[in-house]
């Protein structure tokens, strides 16, 4: 048989000898019966490389094994072969070896010849110890390992599981047998004696001795029972005798007298025999008392008799003849009859006030939830713990002590329920709020004066007072105090605070008292980002409260703002076109300015940069811009070329009307209260200067206005509009003119000067604020003819536009660097 370890070629690109002829046989021969040839190749240069073949050769007549060896083809050309005998198999003792380097550089197969040898007298298979094997006796084939036994007890003779080996270990002996390896007294060849043990390990226990009967004796009493037990002597606790009939009770055997125990004492099967009697009775509950369904003659009382009879419920140790009657539907004491002398009527208190209700009743010893024992009267109102007969009546319309209905005490006198009260507001007297009396309900009279122009709160001293009744709603118009100084201006009033506007707050003839401007005034701004510009346009949020930031704009692209009081304006001339001439602002709730100038040129700037520059339809220089914020942002602009451009933030503005003049007219200015009206003001474009007003509220087309009558505004161009609320606006223009809007038409007003007006600003309808070519700043109150000139500036020069939300705050701008702010230092 020949066993092939390595199925594989040599690399073809080593060149000779031919891979696939490389081989190596190797024959390996043994002069003992051994059991198993393996050998292993591996490479030489790397040893983790090998392979191992087995031959079993026990029953083989011929004493040679041959193995067919190929080297691998990622191996080395020099093999370690290695050829080991074993005992028996393959897991056997290895007894020889063999080791030799072979190298495949030639081609065919090579032939190697291995000799193992090693010694085995009785040819059992098995090589002795001093060779390497695991013989033990090596001239008897019959023996391999001897046998030895644990010795524990020293007596020589062993016990337990053999263990093999050649010697015997520690504590071990070869002659096993012994039934006790813990007793030294006890192994083959001893002597048997009485004493319940296996002395000589041979057939039991006392075995060749003499056996008698015993009977265990559980009780102690001389007499036994239960099976018998042969021994040579008795075992512990055992006797000779065996007729006990109750091996546990020492007081029950054979012989004794009978006592009054209820045990069979004398084993006749009888119990207490010839002893006096007495009747017991059962008292089941314990209580002392027994009853006649259960009785017993015993000579002594059994365990829960008693020898009295009389219990009525002897399942219930709280009732007998000994106990006290209580209030519980049972015959406690066994009388015959049940919670005598204990009233059993509940009545409904609902309510929780200790008063029940006299016809809702309820049965029992025990007080019901929500239930009270009788009372001398009952509750009339079972739902309001407050009323019950043991509390005062109060006045409230409620009957609270149950006693002659509600409120007795308070329906009689001159201040009795009802009766009239009161003078110039008449009343009845009603319950106060205590309910321990009557009051007056008579409203106070409140004095109102009418009217109250400028609706501050305040009237004049000559207005008509009305008393007005509570809940009747005042006068319209109508006011609580009547000490205004001016009625036509809702920043003066009597007893109003005094701030720096150049009014008199409140009504001391003086305006601006105290020092409350600080020596600030109608002054003009000095600003490096000011000086040199021709200013056009100024703008405020009307979002605003403190007044800021303020965006100033003009002509070569000069734009600046001012973000807070006392700051410096920062410019950003050019940032949106250093060559654009910007004609109007806007500022939007965020603070950023969008702006309308020459060109068409539209852009908006937040303070950072300048953003959505867009030139309108057109090219026309772009002269007014209004914003609204309600459901988006959307900005109007009008241009020169009489177009209106409506421009939503998200993109870019569109032509969204033309105006119905044919030629179109120039529009100069554009506002609105809210998008649902804006009024456009200019003038025509054939040359002349004649105003054009009209208004827009959507679609494809404004809708001229007519021009007021009574006056000569022919002459003149409208140069701006402003809207203060839904119902009035103001508009003005050259060579006088001033125009005021009040929901029907326009009118004319009488002007400040003879000037050409410039710009209007009215955040308030008594704050109506214009300016002139002059550069003076001019203040109607909203009402008749009154103004006020509030600014002339030391060198004439126009002004151009005005802003602000609230008089403490205004702003004007114009051409040579032109600032006027209120209040400012000099």
């Amino acid at each position: 048989m020949v066993s092939l370890l390595v199925l594989a070629s040599c690399k073809k690109d080593e060149g000779p000898p031919d891979a696939n002829q490389a081989a190596i046989r190797l024959e390996v021969s043994f002069d003992f019966k051994a059991g198993c040839i393996i050998t292993q190749v591996r490479d030489k240069a790397d040893a983790s490389k090998s392979l191992t073949g087995e031959q079993l050769v026990w029953e083989r007549a011929e004493r040679k094994a041959v193995f067919g060896i190929f080297r691998r083809e990622e191996w080395g050309r020099t093999l370690e072969v290695i050829s080991t005998a074993h005992e028996r198999d393959c897991k056997g003792q290895e007894v020889a070896r063999k080791t030799q380097e072979v190298t495949l550089d030639t081609p065919g197969v090579q032939t190697f010849s291995f000799a193992l040898s090693a010694v085995d007298t009785d040819g059992d298979g098995y090589v002795p110890t001093s060779g390497g094997g695991t013989d033990c006796v090596d001239n008897d084939a019959a023996v391999r390992q001897l046998s030895f036994y644990r010795d524990g007890d020293g007596d020589g003779v062993g016990g337990g599981d053999v263990v093999l080996g050649c010697t015997a270990p520690a504590q071990h002996v070869a002659q096993s047998g012994d039934c006790d390896d813990g007793n030294a007294e006890r192994r083959p060849g001893n002597q048997e004696i009485c004493d319940g043990v296996d002395n000589d390990c041979v057939e039991g226990i006392d075995n060749g001795l003499t056996l008698n009967s015993y009977y265990l004796d559980s009780d102690r009493d001389g007499v036994g029972a239960g099976p018998v037990v042969r021994a040579c002597v008795a075992p512990e606790n055992h006797v000779a005798s065996s007729n006990d009939c109750d091996d546990n009770d020492a007081a029950r055997k054979p012989g004794l007298a009978e006592t009054c125990d209820d045990k069979d004492n004398n084993c006749d099967n009888r119990t207490d025999e010839g002893l006096a009697v007495v009747r017991y009775y059962r008292d089941a509950d314990g209580d002392g008392f027994g009853t006649m369904t259960d009785t017993r003659l015993k000579c002594n009382r059994p365990e829960g008799y008693v020898s009295s009879n009389v219990d009525c419920n002897d399942s219930n140790s709280a009732v007998n003849p000994s106990a006290q009657e209580v209030c519980n539907e049972v015959d406690d004491n066994c009388s015959g009859g049940t919670d005598e002398g204990f009233n059993k009527t509940w009545h409904r208190d609902a309510d929780g006030d200790n008063y029940g209700l006299a016809n809702t009743t309820m049965t029992g010893c025990m007080q019901p939830a929500g239930y009270v024992a009788p009372t001398a009267v009952f509750d009339c109102n079972d739902a309001e713990a407050a009323v019950n007969p043991g509390v005062p009546e109060k006045c409230n319309g409620v009957d609270d002590n149950c006693v002659n209905g509600e409120d007795e005490p308070f329906k009689s006198g001159p201040t009795r329920l009802g009766a009239t009260c009161g003078a110039s507001c008449p009343g009845i007297y009603v319950c106060n709020e205590a309910q321990d009396d009557t009051r007056c309900n008579a409203p106070t009279g409140t004095t109102y004066y009418t009217p109250d122009v400028d609706g501050d709160g305040d009237a004049l001293s000559g207005a008509q007072a009305q008393v007005a009744c509570s809940p009747t709603m005042p006068p319209a118009g109508s006011a609580t105090s009547n000490t205004d100084c001016d009625d036509t201006d809702r920043y003066n009033r009597g007893g109003g605070t005094e701030v720096c506007d150049f009014r008199d707050n409140n009504c001391n003839v003086n305006s601006d008292e105290g020092n409350v401007c600080m020596g600030a005034g109608w002054n003009p701004v000095t600003d490096s980002a000011l000086n040199g510009r021709d200013w056009n346009t100024v703008a405020i949020s009307k979002a605003s409260v403190s007044g800021y930031p303020v965006w100033i704009a003009g002509a070569n692209g000069a734009l600046a703002r001012r973000n807070a009081a006392n700051e410096s304006f920062t410019s950003f001339d050019g940032q949106c076109g250093a060559t654009t001439t910007w004609n109007a602002a806007w500022v939007s709730s965020d603070g950023s300015v969008f702006l309308a100038g020459s060109g068409g040129q539209v852009a908006r700037h937040d303070g950072t940069g300048c953003s959505m520059q867009h030139t309108l339809t057109g090219a026309h220089n772009a002269t007014g811009i209004v914003g609204f914020e309600d459901s988006g942002m959307t900005l109007y602009v009008v241009d020169e070329g009489g177009q209106l451009h409506s421009w939503a933030t998200s993109g870019a503005p569109v032509r969204a009307a033309d105006s119905p003049t044919n030629p179109a007219p120039l529009y100069r200015d554009a506002h609105g209260f809210d998008r649902t009206r804006l009024f456009i003001v200019g003038q025509e474009s054939n040359g002349q200067s004649v105003p054009q007003l009209e208004t827009y509220s959507g679609g494809a087309t404004p809708s001229d206005v007519d021009l007021p009558t009574g006056g000569s505004p022919s002459n003149s161009s409208l140069r701006s509009v402003w809207m203060v609320s839904p119902t009035l606006a103001y508009a003005v223009g050259d060579n006088n003119l001033v125009m005021r809007w009040q929901g029907a038409g326009w009118s004319l007003v009488t002007p400040p000067a003879n000037t050409n007006f410039t710009s209007v600003c009215a955040p308030d309808r008594s704050s109506v604020y214009v300016t002139d070519a002059a550069g003076r700043i001019h203040r109607h109150n909203g009402l008749g003819n009154t103004w006020v000139t509030q600014y002339t500036p030391p060198t004439a020069g126009p002004l151009r536009d005005i802003a602000l939300v609230s008089p403490t705050n205004i702003w004007a701008v114009g051409p040579g660097g032109r600032v006027i702010h209120f209040p400012q230092l000099p």
